[in-house]
């Protein structure tokens, strides 16, 4: 499975649709972002019970501040459209499959 574009127009939506949603708030700049993205990407071709997002957070400021995203990378983790867990930094592909799991 794919890692979708999403932006603050649609995450409503994503979180309804699914029951288990990941989603990586990124900025291009950002070098541990960069470094996280392939790990996300591969996340999703294994785990085809997640949908599996990323938000361009300089695009989409309702995001950062309905769920106070103040570093990046920042992984939020749905089950059933509620926040579970939330991330800060970056996270080894062991700690995200972890995430995934709990």
């Amino acid at each position: 499975m794919d890692v979708v574009e999403i932006s603050d127009d649609n995450i409503a939506e994503i979180l309804k649709e699914n029951s288990k949603v990941l989603i990586d708030c990124y900025a291009p700049w950002c070098g541990p972002c960069r470094m996280l993205a392939p790990i996300i990407e591969q996340l999703a071709s294994e785990h085809s019970d997640v949908k599996f997002c990323k938000i361009n957070i300089d695009e989409n400021d309702k995001v950062c501040l309905e769920y106070q995203i103040m570093s990046i990378p920042t992984i939020l983790f749905f089950e059933n459209g509620k926040l579970k867990k939330q991330t800060v930094g970056f996270q080894a592909k062991e700690e995200l499959v972890e995430l995934i799991k709990s």
